[in-house]
């Protein structure tokens, strides 16, 4: 993983301030002090967390218009980030949200819907692991993916997605040999196609 140079941008300060990631530049770590939250404009992010068993997890992937930035208290009062947040596209375009921008009534409100509807996540996810095998979780999140993220062409749906088969266990908590059979799977029976980053659904709608 790899940072970039850009500097945080704007003359003044009521302007929003804005920072351009290549692919793979860290937004934050984890376990650093929290400055705050953030608004993705462009591109999108993983959100990775580092287990205290040393293992890899992908918390969410943030597309563009989402707020992310949540942290966990420790240590007292201080707020540590909780996971790594990753650009996985070129010109990844990031707002810091300042104080003016969450007293806007608009802002704070988005602010609070997302923090409810990544804690119904959380337990959607956990509800997952109990009930769903690791094949299911794995078509579930990419159906997900390709409606949250993907370009319709008549039936057919595109899902650009720059996560290794790794990073898609990681996600699914699942097995790296799991979601390659998976797919590999999918694509014999004629339900996607896919090469390299690029997932093809032939029909979005049928697919479970």
């Amino acid at each position: 993983m790899q940072t970039i140079n850009s500097n945080w941008e704007g003359n003044q300060i009521s302007f929003p301030r804005f920072k351009k990631y290549n692919r793979r530049g860290i937004i934050f770590r984890q376990g650093e002090c929290s400055e705050g939250f953030y608004l993705l404009k462009h591109g999108s992010i993983k959100l990775q967390k580092t287990l205290p068993n040393g293992s890899q997890s992908i918390l969410k992937i943030i597309t563009p218009g989402e707020i992310f930035g949540e942290g966990e208290a420790i240590e007292g009062k201080i707020i540590r980030n909780n996971a790594f947040a990753i650009a996985l596209e070129e010109d990844t375009l990031v707002q810091k949200l300042s104080t003016i921008n969450l007293q806007e009534s608009s802002t704070g409100i988005e602010l609070i819907q997302k923090l409810l509807h990544y804690s119904l996540q959380t337990s959607h996810r956990l509800e997952r692991l109990n009930w769903m095998d690791a094949v299911s979780r794995i078509k579930l999140t990419l159906a997900e993916l390709a409606q949250k993220m993907g370009k319709r062409y008549g039936d057919e749906t595109l899902l650009k997605l720059n996560l290794s088969h790794e990073e898609l266990a990681m996600l699914t908590d699942s097995s790296r040999q799991t979601v390659t059979k998976t797919l590999s799977t999918l694509k014999k029976e004629g339900i996607i196609s896919y090469s390299r980053n690029r997932i093809l659904f032939r029909n979005l709608e049928t697919f479970n």
